[in-house]
C-alpha cells in the first residue's frame, strides 16, 4: 500500500504503551514502525503508521530515551541510500525502544474498494493519530499517610493549645505537646488551622 493513500477509518483505541524495535522511512510523509502494543498486562505484535510530527512528540515525551534515539534516526537520514530504508533499533540501542507514561489515539488504516474504505490490518496494524502524556494516577496509599501525619500534628496542636488554657507556659506547653522544634510547631499550627477553619 503507499502510504500516500493513506485513510483511517472511525474505529479508535487508546492504549498506554507501545515498543518499536525497527522504522521503516521512506519518500511518503509517513513512518512506520514494527514493534508491539501493550493491552492490559499483555503485549501483541503490531504495527505502527504515523508522521513525524507525532514521532517528535513521541520522542518528547520520553525524554531519557529521546537523545539515543533521535541520533539513531538523524543518523540514519544523513547515509540514506535506498529507499525505504530500515532503522533497526533493537540491533543499534540493543533493545526495542519502549514509549510509555503516554496515551496513544490509534485508528486502523484502509483502502479503497469500489468507493468503499475497507480495514484490513485485522488489529496487527494501527495509524496513530495523537500522542498525549498520560495523567499520572493519583496514589491513595501516599495520600493516607499524609492524612495520618496531618492528623497527628493535628492533634500535637491541640494538645499544645490545652496545656496553655491549663496555665503551662508557653515553651513548657510546647514541651508536654511534642511540639519544641520550630518547624514541627509550625506544621502542627498549619495542620490545626486547616481543620478548624
Amino acid at each position: 500500500m503507499y502510504m500516500k493513500q493513506l485513510k483511517t477509518t472511525s474505529s479508535v483505541n487508546t492504549c498506554p504503551a507501545i515498543s518499536i524495535g525497527q522504522i521503516i522511512l521512506d519518500d511518503s510523509n509517513y513512518i512506520t514502525m514494527w514493534g508491539n502494543l501493550q493491552q492490559g498486562d499483555n503485549w501483541t505484535r503490531c504495527d505502527f503508521v504515523t508522521t513525524y510530527e507525532v514521532l517528535n512528540t513521541m520522542l518528547r515525551y520520553v525524554q531519557d530515551r529521546n537523545d539515543a534515539v533521535q541520533m539513531t534516526i538523524v543518523k540514519k537520514l544523513e547515509d540514506m541510500q535506498q529507499i525505504p530504508e530500515i532503522i533497526d533499533l533493537e540491533a543499534e540501542l540493543g533493545s526495542a525502544v519502549v514509549f510509555d507514561n503516554m496515551n496513544f489515539l490509534l485508528s486502523r488504516p484502509g483502502f479503497r474498494d469500489q468507493g468503499t474504505w475497507i480495514e484490513y490490518t485485522d488489529g496487527e496494524c494501527y495509524y496513530i493519530e495523537q500522542v498525549t502524556p498520560a495523567i499520572p494516577v493519583k496514589n491513595t496509599q501516599y495520600d493516607k499517610k499524609i492524612g495520618q501525619c496531618m492528623d497527628m500534628l493535628y492533634m500535637s496542636y491541640e494538645l499544645y493549645l490545652g496545656y496553655l488554657e491549663l496555665d503551662f507556659d508557653e515553651d513548657g506547653a510546647r514541651q508536654k505537646a511534642d511540639l519544641v522544634d520550630d518547624l514541627k510547631y509550625t506544621l502542627a499550627y498549619y495542620a490545626w488551622k486547616e481543620r478548624t477553619i
